[in-house]
Formats: C-alpha cells, sequence, structure tokens
C-alpha cells in the first residue's frame, strides 16, 4: 500500500550551490571548534595540584581552613560538584570528574608530607610571621574571592555576620579548652563517636574558613587523634581500627558535605558566599590568637611581621594573573 499518491509526495528541497557552499563552511567551522574544545580538555590541568598542595599546608597548621585554600585556588566549587558528581546515577563525566579529584588529593598528600618539616621549622622559628603569610594569603583574596563568586549576587550581610558568629564560636570555646572530653575504652560507643568525629572533620576539611583541627580541639578531641596518628609506627592493630573508623567517617563528612554545598549553592549561592565569607574573614582575623609564643613587640619584628603579610598578598597577585592568563 502506498502512502502517498505521486502528488502528495513530500518534495525535496534543493538548495542552492551558495547555500550549500555556506552550509559546507559552517559545519566545517563547528568541527575545528569541537576540536579546539577536546584540545583544550586533554590539556594537563596543573592548577588542581597546586591547591590541593595549599589544602595539605593549611592543614599542617592549627587554625588555618584547607576549604579558604580551595576558594583562594577557585577549586571550591568545582571540588564539591566533581565529589556529587561521582555519585550520580546517569552522569557523563564521572570519569573527568574523579581524575580532578585524585589531582586535589595527590596535591594535599604532597602538600602534608612535603612541606609538613619546611612549615615545622618556619613555626618554630619564626611563628608570628608563618602566620602572618597566611593571613596575607587569605584577607588579599577576598576581593578576588567576591568578584568570581557573588557574580550579580546580591551580599547577604545577615549570613556574613552568622558566619562571623560561629567562627568567634568556636574560637571561644577553642580558648577555653574546648568541651568535656568522654572516655577512650574501646567499646561500641567510642567506635560510634570516632565515626562522628570523622563526618564532622571530613565536613570541616572542605568548608572554606573553618579549620577541622580547631573542630576537633574544641570537641576536646584533637589530642587523642593526633595521638593515634603519633602510634602509626607501632604497628598496634587497635590503633589501625580506631584511624580506620575515624578516615570512614572522613570520607563521609567530605561527600556529605560537598553535595549538601553543591546543591545549596546552585540554589541560593548569594547566601551561601556570605556565609563563607564571613568564616574566610574572621577566621583569619583570628589566627594570632592561637599563637603558641607570644610576640615580642619591637621595630624590627612589626617589620617582619607587615613584610610577611605583604608576601602573601604578592602571592595571591601572582596566582590571579596567571589564573586569568590561563583563561583568556
Amino acid at each position: 500500500m502506498k502512502l502517498f499518491k505521486n502528488e502528495d509526495k513530500p518534495k525535496k528541497k534543493h538548495l542552492s550551490k551558495r547555500k550549500k557552499e555556506k552550509l559546507r563552511i559552517k559545519k566545517k567551522e563547528e568541527k575545528l571548534v569541537l576540536k579546539e574544545e577536546r584540545k583544550k580538555n586533554k590539556r594537563f590541568d596543573i592548577a588542581p595540584f597546586f591547591g590541593g598542595i595549599a589544602v595539605g599546608i593549611a592543614n599542617i597548621i592549627p587554625g588555618v581552613s584547607g576549604g579558604t585554600m580551595l576558594v583562594i585556588f577557585n577549586l571550591f566549587e568545582k571540588l564539591n560538584y566533581s565529589i556529587s558528581d561521582v555519585f550520580k546515577r546517569k552522569t557523563d563525566t564521572r570519569k573527568e570528574s574523579i581524575f580532578f579529584i585524585l589531582k586535589v588529593v595527590i596535591g594535599m598528600l604532597i602538600g602534608i608530607v612535603g612541606f609538613a618539616k619546611i612549615l615545622g621549622f618556619t613555626l618554630e622559628h619564626i611563628e608570628a610571621e608563618t602566620i602572618f603569610w597566611f593571613m596575607g594569603l587569605i584577607l588579599f583574596s577576598i576581593p578576588i574571592i567576591i568578584k568570581k563568586e557573588l557574580k550579580e549576587e546580591k551580599f547577604n550581610i545577615i549570613f556574613f555576620l552568622i558566619g562571623v558568629g560561629l567562627i568567634a564560636a568556636l574560637e571561644y570555646f577553642n580558648l577555653h579548652g574546648g568541651l568535656a572530653n568522654t572516655g577512650d575504652d574501646g567499646s561500641l560507643l567510642s567506635y560510634l563517636i570516632l565515626l562522628g568525629l570523622g563526618i564532622i572533620g571530613g565536613a570541616a576539611m572542605i568548608f572554606p574558613g573553618i579549620s577541622g583541627s580547631m573542630v576537633l580541639l574544641v570537641l576536646g578531641k584533637y589530642e587523642m587523634i593526633r595521638g593515634y596518628i603519633d602510634q602509626v609506627t607501632s604497628l598496634d592493630i587497635n590503633v589501625y581500627i580506631k584511624l580506620g573508623v575515624f578516615a570512614i567517617g572522613a570520607l563521609l563528612g567530605i561527600i556529605i558535605s560537598a553535595k549538601l554545598l553543591s546543591n545549596l549553592i546552585k540554589k541560593h549561592r548569594g547566601k551561601v558566599v556570605s556565609l563563607i565569607l564571613g568564616f574566610i574573614i574572621a577566621s583569619a582575623l583570628i589566627l594570632p590568637l592561637n599563637l603558641e609564643n607570644e610576640i615580642v613587640w619591637s621595630a624590627e619584628k612589626i617589620c617582619g611581621l607587615l613584610a610577611s603579610f605583604t608576601l602573601g598578598g604578592i602571592v595571591i597577585y601572582f596566582i590571579n594573573k596567571l589564573e586569568n592568563k590561563n583563561t583568556d
């Protein structure tokens, strides 16, 4: 049975040579654009490594937030999205997300292992200058963060003040000995507490402005966790089990906070960024309160602190300049 009568058959459109040539050129241009995009995607991006190294270094110093370093290096939102993307059912970018996370994690390990001795030396001999350098890194990055992250969103003063207030409360409890300490008797409850501490520590690890070590200090568990890490070489199976439970909790905390932050940024970007800015600014300003050694003020000392602070700003300037160059 014929679907069309001869007179009803759809007529093929006959394009003129000029139109055919235009279509050919357009398709050629589209192919060139796709080719360039694929080349860009294949380029090895080293920014996640540097950001990861900065996070690793920050985690060594009590009171300094690894999440803040992610924001400064413009990796915070992408890391949260990548972690969330890995656990999605339907996604075409899981492989790229896993590769990105691995680059950040490897950078973190390099930062922790490679710079631990260097920072240990500087914190022992020039503690105040090291802390003021971090203050410079953080505070000079604020205008850049506002420009990049707020974009067309409005700054929310209420959420900013909430952020400042939460950091102030954490620091208050930290300076006053933290919360009540519970026993470590190897019971089921103690393991559940370890898991919970890991979740809290993992969430704090990537949340800008909040130091994971500070949170553990407030909860009265910092020395306990550090003690487990110090006992790694003892080959005690109980120590490995406890650290394993804490690590599982930390991984859960990172995943949960990443998914939560990713959704919140999409829906309430202005409020979330304002809250984070409150965290970052407050945490930077209270860094000197965490100095173990009291500053002996002199003209030479003031010049050294100002130079360290300015050096932090210079580092941020060149990082931003390099990033803009790569973007262009």
